[in-house]
């Protein structure tokens, strides 16, 4: 529950220190006084969106805290342990408004998040505001106040996993159904085009010596008849005797020089070198003869490697690259096909998988159904009941579920729900929207909050003039409930109907003071002041021995 409450220079509160007790507290003040502040100041706490206009005019920042006591086996004190928050069972939230900066959060002095304060929050104090009463129009709002009663919140989030998993999986199944077509269509041009490049079958370092052998043969008489040329110059006499060949020459010469190293031995190395270049040239003339005696033209060899020749070009131009690349192209292709997924397989994975969590996702919507079907009727007879208290005699309140389409998946289950009710007796049921008055709404909701408190997982319950329409019995009546709230929670009411506050434990009183620059106070009542205070709110500020008698009264019935 919450223990105290410090508030600096919010809205028009300068500083502002409270302790709260267990049990059912109000508070209550004239209009504008300033009651509703505490409220909206917790609510910061609880992580609502901050606002400039909270701070106190001529200040840049507004200071909000709040202590809690958070008994054994509280789920709180789990939270803060996973977070690393942990204060031997007792938790301060703090929250700062900066004018010109975003606003700072706090948890036991460990900075926090909007998100992590709305999450601690959620598990310390839940606050029903005076307007709440039109958000019961919404089916979802009507939906959550059933589950609430249907203790359906931890199913609930489980099955919203479990929907987002099979939109996931969804959206993949029908992406990968929408890329068949074209998976289709890359590999059938895939393999056109590797058995067109096999039926070459490039091999790689191929083309430098296709292009070598090309350019030979197409020159392959030129060079034989070149080569025998070259030889006989070098090595055959011509058979009339009228020219002599080089070697013939060198044997000449050779000849003259042994002659002349008898005159003089400088001469020896020179004739060994005509020597040495005699049998070069000899050897020369030996390898040239292949060229003109071996080396004869073959039509088919020509006209296959022009055939391979030419297919090496006709395909480099289609693939728009250079033939000696065709080899490592085809490779890359054949690796892309390998690469290339096949949809009908991972289709059939994920099919597997819709399957598995649809069935995981009934399980968990069937238990949900079934819980809503077991609490609807309680919660509606409840609801009744209270309603014949709260003055609306003969009227009846019911929940009804209906299911959605057959074999579709939604958010929150098999079924909406959507609350009925009737106001009078022997009319039929309609939408709360169709039938009830602002006030006979009102009454309904505070009606069905007052139910479901029973059952709230927090400790602390905060109620802001809900009883906003009501007055005379029924206002004794919703009194009595919010008292009877205060035996198992703590529970906080903003009221402006004297017959609420008087059923209070314990009573706050807010008031407004100066005129140029209007501050805030808040006091918890004595016995006396408690009197006066019961018995303005029933007969005016001006107080008569009349007035004083009459709150006396109300409180000693309370």
């Amino acid at each position: 529950m919450i223990d105290w409450l410090e508030i600096k220079q919010f809205a028009i509160a300068e500083h502002i220190e409270l302790e709260f007790d267990p049990g059912f507290t109000t508070v209550t003040g004239a209009t504008g006084s300033g009651k509703s502040l505490i409220v909206d100041a917790i609510g910061l706490l609880l992580g609502d969106r901050s606002d400039n206009g909270y701070i106190r005019h001529n200040q840049n920042t507004a200071e909000i805290q709040a202590g809690f006591h958070l008994p054994d086996n509280h789920p709180a004190r789990q939270w803060l342990e996973d977070n690393g928050m942990a204060n031997a069972g007792e938790c301060i939230l703090r929250r700062v408004i900066r004018r010109d900066k975003s606003s700072k959060g706090y948890i036991n002095g460990h900075a926090a998040t909007v998100s992590q304060l709305r999450d601690m929050g959620s598990n310390l104090v839940d606050i029903h505001g005076q307007n709440e009463h039109h958000s019961l129009l919404k089916k979802s709002v009507q939906q959550n106040l059933l589950d609430s009663a249907a203790e359906n919140p931890a199913l609930i989030a489980q099955l919203g996993d479990c929907y987002q998993t099979l939109r996931n999986i969804q959206a993949q199944i029908d992406r990968l159904d929408n890329q068949s077509q074209a998976y289709l269509e890359r590999a059938d041009l895939l393999k056109f085009q590797i058995e067109e490049l096999n039926e070459l079958g490039p091999q790689p370092d191929e083309w430098s010596a296709l292009e070598n052998n090309h350019k030979r043969l197409n020159h392959q008489q030129e060079l034989a008849m070149g080569a025998q040329t070259v030889a006989a110059i070098l090595y055959q006499s011509a058979n009339d005797g009228t020219d002599q060949s080089v070697n013939d020459r060198l044997i000449q010469c050779g000849q003259q020089l042994r002659q002349l190293c008898e005159f003089d031995d400088r001469l020896q190395p020179i004739a060994h070198m005509l020597a040495e270049a005699q049998l070069n040239i000899e050897e020369a003339a030996g390898q040239l003869r292949p060229f003109y005696q071996e080396n004869q033209i073959d039509p088919g060899e020509i006209a296959r490697i022009e055939q391979r020749f030419s297919l090496y070009h006709t395909l480099s131009r289609k693939h728009r690259m250079p033939p000696w690349l065709l080899a490592d192209h085809l490779q890359s292709m054949q690796q892309a096909l390998s690469d290339l997924k096949d949809p009908e397989q991972e289709l059939n994975r994920l099919n597997h998988l819709l399957s598995i969590e649809s069935e995981k996702y009934q399980k968990y919507a069937d238990q949900i159904s079934l819980n809503r079907k077991n609490s609807a009727r309680p919660l509606a007879d409840a609801v009744t009941g209270l309603m014949q208290e709260l003055g609306m005699n003969g009227g009846t309140f019911d929940i009804l579920l209906v299911p959605v389409e057959t074999g579709s998946f939604t958010r929150y289950g098999n079924e909406t729900v959507e609350f009925v009710v009737t106001a009078n007796p022997g009319q039929p049921l309609q939408s709360l929207g169709k039938v009830a008055s602002g006030g006979e709404l009102s009454r309904i909701s505070l009606g069905i909050q007052v139910v479901l408190a029973n059952k709230a997982p927090v400790p602390t319950l905060i109620f802001d003039e809900v009883d906003v329409g009501i007055g005379g019995e029924v206002a004794n009546v919703v009194g009595q409930k919010l008292k009877a709230l205060g035996q198992s929670n703590q529970v906080i009411c903003i009221t402006h109907l004297s017959q609420v506050a008087a059923q209070g434990d314990h009573h706050f009183s807010v008031w407004k003071q100066g005129d140029e620059r209007a501050e805030a106070k808040v006091i918890k009542l004595d016995s006396q002041r408690r009197v006066e205070e019961i018995a303005r709110m029933a007969g005016g500020e001006k107080l008569t021995r009349q007035s004083l008698a009459h709150a006396r009264e109300m409180l000693k019935s309370a």
